[in-house]
């Protein structure tokens, strides 16, 4: 069960910034004979987030990994995203930006991640999320951590969370 705190923390968010492997994929890559990769996303994820944007609540994507598959996926879903993260500190100093150039404070932001890569903006998000499979010192600074694995459909019940939290119906 979710704290009250968790739950105000939740009605407040405007923007979900969220790392890419581990959180919409499973944190695998399948690589064939010549070199290409690909992974896997929940079709539910997308569904998600839909519904977040239908009641104005953006979300943008800040990955590490430079792979036009991140680039794809979020151009699919229509949402905005930045690659080739160097570290956990770019992670933050991204969402920031983004968050300054929406015009939101950071109380009104949740970034789920599930690295110690994304430790730095788990700390100044105002809400912080990982999911079940995370990693222990992410799981230690969350706000809440999803019941969904990475991949399997984390975003969604994020997104469903942030969505009863406002007090919006879950539908399509």
């Amino acid at each position: 069960m979710n704290s009250p705190k968790e739950t105000e923390c939740a009605s407040r968010i405007r923007l979900v910034c969220s790392d890419f492997d581990g959180v919409f994929t499973d944190a695998m890559v399948y690589t064939d004979q010549n070199g290409v990769e690909s992974v896997r996303c929940s079709r539910r994820d997308s569904l998600g987030i839909n519904m977040l944007k239908r009641v104005g609540i953006s979300v943008h994507v800040i990955s590490k990994e430079t792979n036009p598959v991140v680039a794809t996926r979020c151009k699919k879903m229509g949402i905005e995203y930045d690659q080739a993260v160097d570290s956990g500190e770019g992670k933050a100093e991204i969402m920031k930006r983004v968050a300054l150039n929406a015009g939101l404070d950071l109380s009104q932001v949740a970034f789920i991640g599930d690295d110690i890569n994304d430790v730095p903006a788990l700390k100044i998000a105002g809400l912080a999320v990982t999911v079940a499979d995370g990693h222990y010192l992410a799981k230690e600074i969350a706000h809440y951590t999803t019941k969904a694995r990475g991949g399997e459909h984390a975003i969604r019940e994020l997104c469903e969370y942030i969505l009863t939290a406002q007090g919006h119906t879950i539908a399509y």
